[in-house]
């Protein structure tokens, strides 16, 4: 799996960076916007044809799955633990077709929590791109029979070495949304991505 995530601060030429790279590829894009209110994240979701929402997955305002054909949802950690029947959350998205996916910062939380989710993001894998400071911690999830995806750091050169440690796959957000050339950065990740996982 590739997946994009959009940049958390609304940019003056996303919609038209994100069709491109749509057009050029992008399987996934995780849509973070935790700033958004209902009613601006509607508007942003409205700006996009109906084959581009199929590919988006929501981080937050999840009840708008329900009014756009998005692919899926997201539940983040602090989301997770507060959810008293969380199974029963996350099966009665499954059951109307959404994919739920969920973050985890520690690899041991994988083995109790994992299993419920049709993939998972583990973080920060290699140092990251766009927090200064967060360090990667290098987990090695081979061993592991869950769809565990790569987060944290992730640039063209470092997804032969994600494969290597067992991921299904990787996501990126500040190697291509920091980049000078955003189309190129996306082109290359994409393209090394392609080369190592398929």
């Amino acid at each position: 799996m590739l997946i994009l995530f959009t940049s958390e601060e609304n940019m003056a030429a996303e919609r038209e960076q994100l069709i491109h790279f749509f057009k050029n590829g992008l399987p996934l894009l995780h849509v973070r916007k935790p700033k958004m209110t209902e009613e601006e994240l509607k508007l942003w979701l409205s700006d996009f044809e109906e084959k581009q929402l199929q590919k988006m997955v929501l981080h937050q305002h999840l009840h708008l799955a329900e009014v756009f054909p998005v692919k899926g949802i997201h539940l983040k950690e602090s989301f997770r633990s507060k959810k008293e029947y969380l199974p029963e959350y996350v099966e009665q998205f499954q059951m109307k077709g959404f994919t739920v996916s969920s973050s985890f910062h520690e690899a041991e939380n994988l083995k109790s929590e994992a299993s419920l989710f049709d993939y998972v993001f583990l973080s920060p894998v290699f140092t990251s791109v766009s927090k200064k400071g967060y360090s990667g911690k290098a987990f090695n999830v081979g061993n592991l029979p869950f769809k565990v995806i790569a987060l944290g750091g992730v640039e063209a050169d470092k997804i032969s070495k994600a494969k290597e440690m067992g991921y299904a796959g990787v996501a990126v957000l500040g190697a291509v949304w920091l980049a000078e050339n955003k189309n190129q950065a996306f082109t290359e990740i994409y393209n090394e991505y392609k080369n190592v996982y398929q």
